[in-house]
Parts: structure tokens; sequence; C-alpha cells
């Protein structure tokens, strides 16, 4: 998720109705330039090159969840209709195809796997949703010595938010579960990191140099 300032100036953004290796392309109404969600940068237009700010977390879950958290949440209708039973997304988000069966030459994980995707420190990384069910930390060097913190709960969606934060070096001694918790209790400080879920073929076509963790 990023934020909407660019150089002091607020810009309203939209579909182009264009792709860039199966990722979508927006544009902003101000400028017509386009801007890529995979690399947060503008890659054309009269703001070519400039970046967006990535904002701490943006949360993708299921509408039961949701609404058992937010049971008074008022839904978007359009034209009288909520929702589309047939919606063309569903054989594209449950199959193994990739959108157009569009190629991807790192075959380190299945096209279709599904990670939690990050910048830290300048270089791109990947964790598998697998990896991380139960929670799992890791030590990366670019964490300015504090170590990674990753979550998701078994069996969750693959429309759910992974949990992803750096906190300080002394938890790497402490089981994920008491991380976790000492997270949501505020025992235990962390930051966010900025990612975000995606499947791996849209993520590595553009980010190519990409660390796996495992």
């Amino acid at each position: 998720m990023y934020g909407r300032d660019v150089g002091g100036r607020e810009l309203n953004f939209e579909a182009s109705g264009a792709l860039m290796d199966a990722a979508l392309i927006m544009r902003d109404r101000e400028t017509d330039s386009w801007w890529s969600i995979m690399t947060s940068d503008a890659i054309g237009g009269s703001l070519d090159g400039a970046d967006l700010e990535e904002l701490p977390y943006g949360q993708k879950t299921t509408w039961g969840s949701w609404k058992q958290q937010h049971p008074g949440t008022l839904v978007l209708s359009v034209d009288g209709i909520e929702h589309v039973d047939n919606n063309p997304y569903d054989n594209y988000f449950t199959s193994e195809g990739t959108f157009r069966d569009l190629g991807v030459t790192d075959d380190r994980l299945d096209a279709k796997e599904n990670i939690y995707s990050f910048w830290l420190g300048g270089r791109p990384f990947a964790v598998t949703h697998r990896a991380i069910e139960g929670g799992k930390i890791y030590r990366l060097d670019r964490a300015e010595g504090r170590v990674a913190f990753f979550h998701r709960e078994p069996g969750a969606p693959m429309f759910a938010s992974s949990d992803a934060f750096l906190v300080d070096a002394s938890a790497a001694e402490m089981e994920p579960s008491a991380v976790l918790e000492g997270l949501r209790d505020g025992s235990l400080a962390g930051e966010r990191l900025s990612g975000f879920d995606t499947f791996w073929y849209t993520w590595v076509a553009v980010n190519e140099n990409t660390e796996l963790l495992d």
C-alpha cells in the first residue's frame, strides 16, 4: 500500500487498464503518469522515476472475518448488486495457471506459490506462506541488529494478510507464539514491514534478484 503524496502534491489514482508482467499498472489523474504496484515507482509520464512512499500496513481479509470484527460495516452496492457470483477471477485464483500463461524463468518456487514479499535495505525478499504458518523468525543482515518475524494462522485463506515485523534481536530466543503474543499485547515492540502477499511469479518477474527465505 502506498501514499498518494509526491513532491508535496496529492495524487488521485485509478486503474490504467494496463498490466506489466501480470501486475496492475495504475495512473494518476493529475499528470497521467503510470505506476507499477510491484515497484512503487512511476514507469512513464511526466513523473517517470518518481517513487511512492510505502505505507506500513494494508490488511487483506475475508468478508466473514471482517464482518465478525466490524459487524456494522456497510457494503458498497453498484446498481443494487453487492456480489457477483460468476467472478471471472475465481478460476485464476484457484488454478495453477498464470495470467495468460505468462512464463517465469525463476523456478525456485511454483509460479502460483503464495508468498509474502517485501523490500529491506534496498533488497527484495520473499518467504512462502507455508514457511511462516504458526510463526517463524529470520536473521537478516539488513535488519540493523533486529530479527524479522513472520506469522500466518495455520490454514488461513490465501487472501488473509501475513503479519511481518522487525523486532529486537532478543526475540530470536523466544518461541514464535510468545513473540506474537508480545506484539499483540504491546509487551514487545515491533516495526511492521511494508510488504504484501502475492504470487511468486508476479513478484519475481519484476524483482529478479529476490532473496528467498526458507
